[in-house]
């Protein structure tokens, strides 16, 4: 939203913000310049929410009515997206979450899922256990119902008839998962259900955190974390830097919509530090 006044200046500013991660509180981002000429859009969700809280609003459907196909995490209207999942959740070599915690621990936590779940944890203890705690999140975010953000660009998607594209795979997606050991995901998993009341804190503060579009603190909470900061590189940075290798062709070639989680946008490892160092302009959407 910074306006020059001189091509002198605005070159010399590229120059200095294409180093720099982003200072701008903002979730809908253009990406313009590098010889494009139509711009694309890039959009921090929350992946899951309750109802209320998703809101597109009139800027959000006038930007996203400048495109011609939406790219997602992953595509959402593969037709075996399903098949694909369930063939991809379960651990490997025979595991089971019964041989990567004690008995008196798997008690308590199938007793505590049971309750915020309504189903016996022996139902999922082959899943791979950072994929289990997704059950209990209609608990700690306080709705019963949660929605997928991407599914509101979904339905624009098939209002204005383009293409819903993925930036990556189901089974890359589930097989990240593979490269933190699963003791660790069941250590993780045991944590959350010990401290729901604390897991609800903290999914409050990211909350409030996204309502108020400070991507720079929600990619910080999200690394400093005590589990998941020690694997931000895979479950972020990796990913980040595989994505921005994709955009910057498929916005050059197409003005694209990109829906992804939040954290991934902030912070010098983020997609907006990312596409400036590739020479793309990125600047906030009021």
């Amino acid at each position: 939203m910074k306006k020059v006044f001189s091509i002198f200046i605005f070159l010399i500013c590229t120059i200095l913000v294409n180093a720099q991660p982003p200072t701008e509180k903002a979730l809908l981002w253009k990406i313009s310049g590098s010889g494009i000429t139509q711009s694309s859009y890039l959009f921090g969700t929350i992946h899951l929410m309750c109802p209320d809280q998703i809101k597109v609003d009139a800027i959000l459907k006038e930007c996203f009515s400048q495109v011609r196909q939406l790219y997602v995490e992953i595509d959402m209207d593969d037709p075996l997206m399903m098949t694909k999942m369930m063939q991809n959740m379960q651990m490997s070599n025979g595991e089971s979450l019964g041989n990567l915690v004690s008995k008196a621990d798997f008690d308590t936590m199938n007793n505590l899922f049971k309750a915020k779940a309504g189903m016996p944890l022996a139902l999922m203890e082959k899943v791979k256990p950072m994929l289990i705690m997704s059950a209990v999140f209609p608990s700690i975010m306080g709705c019963s119902a949660p929605e997928v953000w991407e599914k509101q660009f979904q339905e624009l998607a098939k209002q204005k008839k383009i293409p819903l594209k993925g930036l990556e795979t189901i089974e890359y997606q589930l097989k990240v998962f593979d490269t933190i050991p699963y003791k660790v995901q069941a250590a993780m998993l045991k944590d959350l259900l010990l401290n729901i009341d604390s897991s609800q804190n903290s999914f409050n503060e990211m909350l409030k955190l996204y309502v108020a579009k400070d991507i720079n603190k929600l990619y910080e909470l999200t690394t400093k974390d005590d589990d998941f900061g020690n694997y931000d590189a895979l479950l972020l940075i990796n990913r980040n830097n595989n994505w921005v290798k994709e955009m910057n062709y498929i916005i050059k070639e197409t003005p694209s919509f990109f829906a992804v989680g939040a954290a991934h946008l902030g912070g010098e490892n983020g997609l907006i530090s990312l596409l400036r160092k590739k020479g793309f302009q990125v600047t906030p959407v009021e």
